[in-house]
């Protein structure tokens, strides 16, 4: 089960030396939009193929599956890919609370987008996280703001960063 929450940030904001940070660098692609099959590429030497569950507009939770794949079956389903490749730099900060914070810096058809995700133990514990003052807004369960939307719907950066989608 996956339980996070999602912010729109601005990198100018960003509290953290990027460089000092440990890193990944990402492209996932979505072989299906209903449900959510996905591949990923991290730092082209992992490969992982994810099936997510339905996630209603208003939960924090989802059903998530991922299995490790082989570099010539996630070339095989990149192929089979629909819409936009998403690429970016995921960077992982550890909080004092022990929480992870994975800052997403988006590259290519999404450059100038950033976004702050932290995956949490329990729905009661993200319900009751307090968002750091340094984030943009809250775009857990605005749908646009997903990564299979970004790939499916190609949207403005212009607009998602100024929360008009």
């Amino acid at each position: 089960m996956e339980i996070e929450r999602k912010w729109l940030l601005s990198k100018e904001k960003i509290p953290y030396k990027l460089s000092l940070l440990k890193k990944e660098e990402i492209e996932q692609a979505y072989i299906s939009f209903s449900p959510v099959i996905r591949v990923r590429s991290v730092d082209s030497k992992r490969f992982i193929l994810t099936v997510k569950g339905f996630k209603s507009d208003d939960s924090l939770a989802r059903e998530e599956n991922e299995i490790e794949i082989t570099a010539a079956q996630y070339a095989s389903l990149l192929k089979k890919s629909e819409g936009v490749i998403i690429r970016k730099t995921r960077y992982y900060h550890q909080r004092e609370d022990f929480l992870i914070e994975e800052i997403d810096i988006f590259h290519g058809d999404y450059e100038g987008l950033a976004y702050l995700e932290i995956e949490f133990g329990s729905v009661e514990d993200a319900v009751k996280f307090k968002q750091p003052e340094w984030v943009k807004q809250d775009v857990t369960n605005i749908r646009c703001y997903g990564n299979g939307s970004l790939a499916e719907n190609r949207l403005s950066v212009d607009e998602l960063n100024k929360g008009d989608v």
